[in-house]
């Protein structure tokens, strides 16, 4: 047994200990050698030791042989000692393992936690779960199911990596025929160390040779299973299956956050949605104007590559980019002909009437700079600040190109909306002067792919 040699090697190198076995082998009138199980000597202890005429002791720990002692009968008294003194260094190891496992397992868990916070999707709960098993527990695959009481089918959300993160979605019909169904109708974790041998799929096919799942539960219902694969066979342990439901427990309630900030999400985004076209309402001829900026300006931002977060700011920002027209009287924002000069610079005070709206709203100061601006133009002759180029937010500039066009192409009382081609000839036209020329190219070659049929 290596560690236990190690071990024995170990001690018999203290010189202290080396003191104690030598003052006791004295104290008996005995001499003694220690070898290793290969027959190499350790050490010498008491006086003149000798191998003639000498008895073999074992020296065992946990069952097996570290080593051996020859000298007489007294010889045992060592024999007992070392016995004695390698257990207890055993148990101090497996304590310090112990800890340091458990070490590992709070770090895991603190780090898991503080990661979590910034996830906002099953996606990216996913890939962390993912990233984070396979530090202690050898993984190739993990997946998120949720059980949908009312459709009885199963949201399945798959993080692989073998060259490189990536995530898809799918749904199967609950049918008993996984193991992660059975663990979600018995709430009890299980480990698969064969999946041919027993019977079972895995959630969404692929080649699997073993699987751990455990269910994903808040208080005592169950809302899904978290489960983990291999492709080849493995051998999964107790220990890995008790860290792993420790950490679908952890999974669990943030997958339950995650639901819970994406229905908030969805309220919070109608009840914008609704306030801005009970704005619209005021005015017949801009029907869907708001969806038709948000899509537009979405579609922009998608072929720019922006973020997941800055898409999310720029379609808020489209949606409210006209709030302040409820501080704009009827009369001017209803009048059919040309404004006056008066009316116009009242018209012209609206994005900083949608300012002073939004300064009100807490949460909602990041999109102020796309509303405030999104009459800029690149040349500096805009409202109302009189920004240029660079000065102007990124989503200001966007929601400028995707307004403009709409109003291009909407019916008015008093002429007919543009063919949508005129219109992108006329925002060519105007790039360089009035609107940023990426942002123009950008909406150019996003506008093949929105559908115009749902606007």
């Amino acid at each position: 047994m290596k560690d236990a040699r190690s071990i024995l090697k170990k001690m018999l190198s203290n010189k202290e200990f080396i003191r104690i076995l030598n003052d006791t082998a004295n104290g008996l009138d005995t001499a003694v050698l220690i070898f290793d199980i290969n027959g190499n000597m350790l050490a010498d202890i008491g006086e003149s030791g000798s191998e003639s005429e000498a008895v073999s002791f074992p020296v065992n720990i946990k069952g097996e042989q570290a080593g051996y002692v020859k000298g007489n009968e007294k010889a045992a008294v060592i024999v007992s000692i070392l016995t004695y003194m390698l257990a207890a260094e055993y148990d101090k190891r497996d304590l310090i393992d112990e800890v340091s496992g458990r070490y590992k397992e709070i770090n895991l868990f603190y780090d898991f936690t503080e990661k979590i916070l910034g996830c906002d999707s099953l996606k990216d709960i996913a890939l962390l779960t993912l990233s984070l098993v396979k530090n202690f527990i050898k993984a190739d695959t993990v997946s998120i199911m949720l059980k949908n009481d009312e459709t009885n089918w199963i949201d399945v959300i798959s993080a692989y990596d073998y060259d490189e993160n990536t995530v898809k979605n799918s749904i199967v019909p609950f049918n008993g025929e996984s193991i992660a169904e059975f663990v979600m109708l018995s709430g009890n974790a299980e480990i698969i160390n064969d999946i041919s041998l027993d019977g079972w799929t895995a959630p969404g096919g692929g080649k699997t040779g073993s699987m751990m799942c455990a269910p994903l539960k808040i208080k005592d219902k169950v809302i899904g299973a978290l489960n983990i694969a291999t492709e080849n066979h493995t051998e999964f342990s107790s220990s890995d299956l008790k860290l792993f439901t420790t950490l679908s427990h952890n999974v669990g309630i943030f997958v339950e956050n995650v639901k819970l900030y994406k229905d908030l999400k969805e309220i919070f985004i109608s009840t914008v949605y609704t306030l801005a076209e009970t704005i619209e309402m005021r005015d017949d001829y801009t029907g869907n104007h708001t969806k038709r900026v948000m899509e537009y300006s979405y579609a922009i931002g998608e072929v720019l590559g922006m973020e997941k977060d800055q898409l999310e700011a720029l379609r808020l920002s489209a949606i409210l980019h006209d709030i302040g027209k409820i501080g704009v009287r009827d009369d001017v924002l209803l009048k059919p002909g040309k404004l006056t000069d008066e009316e116009f610079a009242l018209m012209k005070k609206h994005p900083v009437f949608g300012e002073d709206i939004l300064k009100k709203i807490k949460g909602l100061e990041h999109i102020i700079p796309g509303v405030k601006h999104h009459h800029e133009r690149h040349d500096g002759r805009g409202y109302p600040d009189g920004l240029k180029e660079d000065e102007i937010e990124l989503n200001a500039k966007i929601i400028s190109v995707a307004d403009t066009f709409d109003a291009m192409t909407s019916d008015r009382p008093y002429r007919k909306g543009l063919d949508p081609k005129i219109a992108i000839d006329e925002l060519i036209k105007c790039s360089g002067t009035q609107f940023d020329r990426k942002i123009v190219d950008a909406f150019i070659k996003a506008f093949p792919h929105i559908d115009m049929s749902k606007l």
